[in-house]
């Protein structure tokens, strides 16, 4: 039995430095021009371990991508599941994405760059697991908004709407952050974005008078 655990922890060790490695390899030179001989060099490991745990380049890439997004919301949900508050829950759910992007910088602005669109292999597998992972992140955000909508400090009806808007801006401000070569804080725009999703951008016409 405890050699069993021991193998199992050393497997998840050797396929998370495969991970790791093949990130850097990835980000550096893009899907096309990465080969597996240069990610078993760089991780420390004969070509044929690589085999041993991917299936071949699209296997490993697409298992990067989908694990490091999961890693990303499952962060973000333990962000905002340890605050009580609605309103916190909302603005460490923005923060949350932000710090995660800004901590792994590298690899946001390669993936959002990457040709994977130009990928027929590996474009609908990962596709298709993409869309699964954001809309349980959207389920979730959701059921955030559908408290607050309980307490009374949202309107009502239309809280999928509203998790999708909150999720588009957040991106629409990671977006240009990563093209725009990472200028600035972005965690430091997590109250900018709070204040559009709950204010909005009309400036108070009674505070003008």
């Amino acid at each position: 039995m405890e050699k069993a655990k021991r193998k199992e922890k050393e497997f998840i060790a050797r396929r998370q430095e495969i991970l790791e490695e093949a990130e850097i390899i990835f980000a550096a030179k893009g899907f096309h021009a990465a080969t597996m001989a240069e990610i078993a060099q760089g991780a420390g490991f004969a070509i044929g371990t690589l085999y041993q745990f991917f299936h071949g380049k699209e296997d490993l890439y697409v298992s990067m991508v989908i694990e490091k997004l999961q890693r990303m919301y499952q962060e973000i949900r333990d962000a905002v599941q340890a605050r009580e508050d609605t309103l916190q829950k909302i603005e460490a759910l923005v923060k949350a994405y932000f710090i995660f992007v800004e901590n792994n910088a590298g690899f946001c602005t390669f993936f959002v760059r990457s040709d994977g669109a130009t990928l027929p292999d590996v474009s609908n597998a990962l596709k298709e697991q993409m869309i699964d992972a954001y809309l349980v992140q959207i389920q979730f955000i959701q059921g955030v908004i559908e408290k607050g909508i309980e307490e009374g400090i949202f309107q009502p009806d239309k809280a999928r709407d509203y998790a999708y808007a909150l999720s588009g801006i957040i991106r629409g401000i990671i977006y240009d952050w990563l093209v725009g070569a990472h200028q600035g804080s972005l965690a430091g725009k997590t109250e900018l974005v709070t204040d559009i999703f709950l204010n909005g951008v009309l400036i108070d016409q009674k505070n003008k008078r």
